[in-house]
């Protein structure tokens, strides 16, 4: 992935599902730690209870609430909802499908989630498949049915589908690259709340050449959109914050927003981190840290970033004792353990407060900005 243009093709992908015959997620149901629980969500309820219950257990389960998190459950109980007709849960478990959050990836099985959801009429549906077309996923490529779906969207009132077809512009995807049209939409989309509208004009107002600079306009955007919750936000504010001391800023404010990001599973983060313990920027020089910070970027990253990484990584082993690397290896095992998930929106106390939220948002390999945006370059 390459953050050398820009502006992020933040894209959705959510909810799906046309005549998709029933999968059985677990053989044996969710296995529950409370027959409690079971009983509250009786084939025999009235659907509108059930379906309530069925929603409320699958949010419960994603995120911890009263329960262990377990992704598998989480998805056992929002098909059960979407096999029972609720287009919100069809469009969730259109989102697992497609992020293999508790199940087997397979986007074909997320595009017919979604189509079904859309035809109850779903718009977060309708806005995923049409990221679905923009990019050949689960579906044949039509660059030209997605933008429309995208405009109809918009149309309807949607900030975020006003993002998407900002980055269409911008980027050139579906049609000629257009950077004023692009940031017309971007513009728009901020105006009205959108995260992602408020991400998309910080970093124009602070990264692209060609586009005039005023960093303080964007640490303003990227805030109102970091407290939000969007994460690739809190990736480029924190590399602004540190990268520009002259931004009014809370002390190690830089860091705690590389850190939330780099937790959420964003590896340029986790790399950001590790530089600023390797060259001791913002924090004292500590070569382990900074180690096990580009192991931990590796493992969230996988093979799209063993490249990038390969000169700190080699550093690594060379300057590290046996004993200091395995350590440092150990390290970043359990803390990827302890943060599995990949999240473009966090959501903090809020996320577990009231009703769950849908996931609404799915990011499609991104172009961004450059990991370290201005940070000293992984060395060769």
């Amino acid at each position: 992935m390459n953050w050398t243009s820009r502006i992020s093709v933040a894209f959705v992908a959510v909810f799906l599902g046309a005549g998709l015959p029933a999968l059985m997620l677990a053989a044996q149901g969710p296995g529950v730690s409370s027959s409690s629980l079971l009983d509250t969500v009786s084939r025999g309820q009235d659907r509108p209870m059930r379906l309530k219950d069925e929603i409320r257990l699958g949010g419960d389960y994603l995120v911890g609430r009263g329960v262990a998190a377990d992704p598998v459950q989480a998805a056992y109980w929002y098909r059960r909802a979407a096999d029972d007709g609720d287009p919100d849960a069809q469009t969730e478990i259109g989102y697992f499908y497609l992020t293999g959050l508790g199940v087997k990836p397979d986007p074909a099985v997320a595009a017919r989630w979604f189509e079904r959801a859309m035809g109850a009429g779903s718009q977060k549906a309708k806005l995923n498949l049409a990221v679905l077309y923009l990019k050949g996923m689960g579906v044949s490529r039509d660059p030209g049915f997605g933008l429309e779906l995208l405009r109809q969207v918009a149309h309807d009132g949607s900030a975020v589908a006003e993002s998407y077809l900002g980055n269409a512009y911008y980027n050139g995807i579906g049609v000629p690259a257009d950077h004023k049209a692009g940031e017309m939409w971007f513009e728009k989309a901020a105006k009205e709340g959108s995260a992602e509208g408020e991400f998309d004009m910080g970093s124009l107002y602070s990264v692209p050449a060609d586009h005039v600079h005023d960093f303080e306009k964007a640490a303003k955007l990227l805030s109102l959109s970091a407290r939000q919750g969007y994460v690739p936000a809190m990736h480029l504010l924190g590399l602004l914050l540190l990268n520009h001391p002259e931004i009014p800023q809370q002390p190690s404010e830089a860091e705690g927003l590389l850190s939330r990001a780099a937790t959420a599973g964003n590896w340029r983060s986790s790399v950001a981190l590790g530089i600023m313990n390797r060259d001791g920027r913002r924090t004292q020089k500590n070569i382990a840290a900074a180690c096990r910070w580009f192991a931990i970027a590796g493992r969230q990253g996988g093979t799209d970033v063993d490249e990038y990484l390969r000169g700190d990584l080699a550093t690594c082993h060379r300057i590290l004792s046996a004993t200091e690397e395995h350590d440092v290896l150990d390290a970043s095992k359990a803390w990827m353990t302890e943060h599995r998930r990949k999240d473009l929106f966090v959501f903090g106390d809020a996320y577990r407060s009231g009703d769950f939220p849908s996931l609404e948002a799915f990011e499609i390999e991104p172009v961004q900005v450059s990991t370290d945006a201005g940070l000293s370059k992984t060395p060769e």
